[in-house]
């Protein structure tokens, strides 16, 4: 195994290195390992990163790892951005976390969600008739960001004229949760009030869909709370988690996929032959560059990973890059195939705390990518705009921008 150089970032490492670079560069330094520059422990190889997420002695409560990062903001400043946060189900373990995900779960279901697919078409369908051919898109910017909000914005019926500071709010509270903040005081005054506004107007929309029900995903998760009772505090936390959590995640996977997808000719030329090949495809393309990178939990006691037991508080990486290259689980890891099946990949996570609105990003993948391979014959990356990518924390990535010749 080698030694990490103690002042060397993994972040920096993925900032410069291909997915595969990046995978085989994590997977070099052993199955379970501790980085000193970080301050935490990395997992790297399948099998072991399947019993971690499943492990009650790994915490999805990870508030002392937040806190950690953030030693030159006044905590003060933010009691209403960790107010919500905390009672997340992304931060919450065993029955809490069975009764916060539950009130979701129906609204999530794959059945629920392919009823909502004419939703998600009409918006990808304005966004595509926007694209000329033949003329620079950034899609980023104009696409893969938009998506994702409009969506569900319209799945929980946010007014129209109320979108702007919606849409401003999550993308606060998105940066800072993800790590893209400098994490001073300003940016917690920010974010605090960021997050004052989002929890005041679910609120009152809870309110008002009790009074006036609705066919939307609230409504659902509301009628689904008759059988958890959780409080109306509670019960809105989970709203706000999949409306911040699930635009910036899917917005990252959209720009990953379309970047593999393009930057292989081969590839396109394959789905525009064979489009029921495209939710195959876009497994592949999840598993090959994940928008969440690392998952990562907080051992409540010493716990065994592996041939290591680490100790209790330890912080636990689990490389979604390296993992997605085990040779003992993957055939052929380090080859983009898009007719792999089974592709058991953990870019939507794994376990009790599997992503809920994991079938509704597929389902947007899915129209998307077979949308634009069907309306332009000859979609390629701009040869003059390089793509930049974007690694604006280690658990996360995507692209600053990407821009196509549609």
């Amino acid at each position: 195994m080698q030694t990490p150089h103690p002042d060397q970032s993994l972040l920096e490492r993925k900032k410069t290195s291909t997915p595969n670079e990046f995978a085989a560069y994590v997977r070099s330094q052993g199955k379970v390992y501790f980085w000193p520059a970080g301050g935490f422990w990395v997992v790297s190889e399948y099998d072991i990163a399947k019993r971690a997420l499943r492990d009650p002695n790994l915490s999805c409560d990870r508030s002392s790892f937040f806190i950690s990062r953030m030693p030159n903001l006044d905590l003060s400043l933010i009691p209403d951005f960790f107010g919500v946060v905390q009672k997340m189900m992304i931060m919450s373990d065993a029955g809490d976390h069975q009764k916060r995900r539950g009130v979701a779960q129906r609204a999530f279901s794959e059945e629920v969600i392919q009823e909502y697919g004419q939703v998600a078409q009409r918006t990808i369908d304005k966004l595509l008739a926007a694209m000329e051919i033949g003329s620079p898109t950034e899609f980023a910017a104009e696409v893969a960001k938009k998506l994702p909000s409009l969506v569900l914005a319209d799945l929980f019926s946010i007014a129209e004229a109320d979108r702007p500071d919606f849409f401003r709010w999550s993308l606060n509270m998105t940066q800072f949760f993800g790590g893209a903040s400098q994490y001073r005081n300003e940016d917690g005054i920010e974010v605090n009030a960021s997050a004052k506004g989002i929890v005041s107007y679910l609120q009152n929309l809870v309110r008002e869909r009790r009074q006036n029900p609705s066919d939307d995903f609230l409504t659902m998760m509301i009628e689904e709370n008759k059988k958890f009772g959780l409080e109306d505090d509670a019960l809105v936390a989970q709203a706000v988690m999949m409306l911040v959590a699930g635009q910036v995640t899917t917005t990252d996977q959209i720009n990953n996929n379309l970047f593999t997808l393009l930057s292989h000719p081969d590839v396109v030329a394959d789905l525009r032959a064979n489009p029921q090949l495209i939710p195959t495809a876009i497994e592949e393309f999840n598993r090959w560059d994940p928008g969440v990178t690392f998952l990562f939990r907080v051992a409540s006691r010493p716990t065994p990973l592996g041939d290591v037991t680490v100790p209790a508080g330890a912080v636990v990486f689990i490389s979604n890059h390296a993992i997605h290259r085990d040779p003992l689980v993957f055939a052929n890891p380090n080859e983009l195939d898009i007719r792999r099946n089974p592709n058991p990949h953990f870019a939507y996570g794994h376990g009790a705390h599997y992503c809920l609105g994991a079938p509704l990003a597929r389902l947007q993948m899915t129209a998307l990518f077979g949308g634009m391979l069907n309306r332009f014959p000859a979609l390629a990356l701009s040869a003059t705009r390089p793509a930049q990518r974007d690694h604006y924390s280690l658990a996360f990535s995507g692209f600053r921008e990407l821009s196509l010749v549609p």
